[in-house]
């Protein structure tokens, strides 16, 4: 076994069994604390795990849990894409509203009232608690249900089912956690389970190239949209060193769709619904392209 396909065998590898069992008692500890709060009494709501937690490419330093509570009172929609006549109809909102920031500071008292000194409610976005010796940091996110809806190839009526949340900012950012969960899944099964070990190893790659100063931290969900968006066809090789194989040629291809120009421009993320690299994202090109360049490097491939 070479050094490089040494140091990847156990980068693969999800998070420890204790890891896991943090993450499942911090989901577990927001979901009792949003059901003890009593302003929430007639007000339907749904728990929704998301992102690195949901899709287990959570990695150690990287292991916290994101939740979207979501009121299920009613749904917002996008239907700008659909003809006069096949807009959706308005119905009054009967149930108890909790619209927008009514909702977020409703669940900030929720949060305070269960944890105190460890929720931190200053993030734009998310409700933070803090990790402790027994749970991982949690995420919790106010949503709501969102439908985007569009014609299918046969001229039907569909929507995309995601969710909506109001930033502290007064802007909406929407997410498709089900279709990424969805795709995420499909893809790591088309590839004989190696897209989410591509995607903890990168991860971890990415960990080891801040703490050596060589890039800034970058979004553990990035890693994971710059993985899925490689070919299917540059998983499962054989041979003596799998790993780093497979490794190269993701990497590589990161790192040559990247260039100015590159057909990193059209790419989605895995949820097949968000442009990549959009307006307003956290990420750029030219860091993924960084990113490629300083893993190449760092692990010495294709020496």
């Amino acid at each position: 076994m070479t050094a490089v396909e040494e140091k990847l065998t156990p980068y693969k590898a999800r998070s420890s069994n204790t890891e896991q069992e943090k993450q499942e008692r911090a989901e577990r500890m927001v979901r009792a604390a949003v059901n003890a709060w009593s302003g929430f009494n007639g007000v339907p709501l749904s728990f929704l795990p998301k992102d690195s937690y949901k899709n287990s490419t959570n990695v150690r330093f990287d292991s916290d849990v994101d939740i979207a509570v979501i009121h299920d009172g009613f749904h917002k929609f996008n239907d700008s894409a659909l003809r006069e006549g096949d807009k959706i109809i308005r119905h009054p909102i009967t149930c108890k509203r909790y619209d927008g920031a009514e909702f977020r500071a409703e669940l900030e008292k929720a949060m305070r009232s269960a944890y105190g000194a460890d929720c931190e409610t200053s993030g734009s976005t998310a409700i933070e608690i803090a990790e402790n010796g027994g749970r991982v940091k949690a995420d919790v996110v106010p949503s709501f249900q969102h439908r985007k809806y569009y014609y299918d190839a046969q001229g039907n009526v569909c929507y995309f089912e995601g969710t909506k949340t109001r930033r502290t900012n007064d802007k909406w950012v929407i997410n498709y956690p089900e279709q990424q969960y969805a795709n995420g899944v499909s893809k790591n099964t088309r590839t004989g389970k190696r897209y989410k070990q591509m995607v903890r190893i990168l991860k971890r790659v990415e960990n080891d190239l801040v703490a050596a100063g060589k890039i800034k931290a970058l979004p553990s969900y990035f890693m994971e949209c710059l993985v899925y968006c490689a070919p299917d066809t540059l998983f499962n090789h054989q041979g003596n060193t799998p790993l780093t194989d497979d490794f190269s040629a993701v990497v590589s291809h990161i790192w040559n769709k990247t260039k100015p120009d590159g057909e990193a421009k059209g790419w989605y993320e895995p949820d097949g619904v968000k442009p990549l690299f959009a307006d307003g994202q956290k990420w750029s090109m030219e860091e993924a392209h960084q990113l490629a360049l300083e893993t190449w490097q760092h692990l010495r491939l294709g020496n």
